[in-house]
């Protein structure tokens, strides 16, 4: 059986939730998938007073138009609040409220409200996804503690449909289904108490090995996505590159960050460093540019 093993920098953070380590699932516990758990292990049953309905397989492609750019309107333009929460009943909601959502509902009582709308379950993914799932069920076990994954190039999503510990959760939030690879133009603003704000504009780029026809197998290896940030407002800041490297009790998330002009420059490949071998840059980060890279701080790298 193939077997590789996928390292992610939060190796202590993993240790500490790994209480034990599991083996994969049996054939008739997996057999649940898709009958009394959802295909990607949650509930499929609702709730006993029905605020929480049963899973039916997601949002359908049809749920609603799309327009001429590719969006999808709302497919629950019509429905009505169920109740609004506001400051004259917040009481009543107490134990369903946020400590922030009540100090706002106290700081602002004539204008912050809370509309409850009736509960939809409308998470789908592609049917490929749920067959991944099915496959890391009954393949993929943690090792080293459960800082890594074995027998899991076979799938690449969501490691342990059904986990038995807070470690294969975790890990399920790092291997989750994204969409595929995407490129995305971001603005943050961050108000102040008197309304000032300033905008910082991102360009991030992700993409995943399994979506790269002209990416190497080989040269993916344990990969589990390659990402590049740059900031653009309110000045440009030096591009932010990180990927995965090879299985190894050493490797972890490398990133690089480099002065780059154009938004689709990347940085070149890292230096050599005393512990760990430079990754080949990806096919997605290959292009050379003028720029010069160097190892970004580890709180700089992203694996999930």
């Amino acid at each position: 059986m193939k077997s590789t093993r996928i390292l992610h920098t939060g190796a202590l953070a993993l240790s500490l939730l790994a209480g034990s380590v599991m083996a994969a699932v049996s054939e008739q516990e997996a057999a649940q998938l898709g009958v009394s758990l959802t295909p990607l292990g949650a509930q499929m049953a609702g709730n006993a007073d029905g605020s929480i309905p049963a899973w039916t397989g997601g949002l359908p492609a049809d749920a609603a138009k799309v327009d001429a750019k590719g969006f999808l309107a709302d497919p629950f333009a019509d429905e009505q609040p169920l109740f609004t929460i506001d400051a004259s009943n917040a009481e009543q909601y107490r134990d369903k409220l946020s400590a922030g959502q009540l100090a706002m509902l106290k700081r602002y009582p004539d204008s912050y409200r809370l509309p409850v709308y009736r509960t939809h379950r409308t998470a789908a993914v592609p049917e490929a996804i749920y067959a991944a799932a099915k496959r890391s069920a009954l393949n993929t076990v943690p090792v080293d503690g459960g800082n890594g994954l074995q027998n899991f190039a076979d799938s690449r999503y969501y490691a342990f449909p059904i986990p038995k510990s807070g470690v294969e959760v975790v890990w399920n939030h790092i291997t989750r289904y994204r969409g595929g690879n995407v490129r995305r133009l971001i603005t943050q603003a961050t108000p102040q108490t008197n309304g000032s704000y300033s905008l910082v504009k991102f360009e991030d780029e992700v993409a995943f090995p399994a979506d790269m026809p002209d990416l190497d197998p080989a040269k993916a290896g344990n990969i589990l996505l390659y990402f590049k940030q740059r900031v653009t407002a309110p000045r440009a800041w030096p591009a932010t590159c990180c990927w995965s490297t090879r299985p190894s009790t050493r490797s972890r998330s490398r990133a690089w960050r480099g002065s780059t002009t154009p938004a689709s420059a990347a940085c070149a490949a890292p230096r050599r460093s005393p512990t760990t071998a430079p990754v080949p840059p990806p096919t997605a980060c290959a292009r050379r540019t003028t720029s010069t890279c160097s190892p970004a701080p580890r709180t700089a790298t992203t694996g999930s």
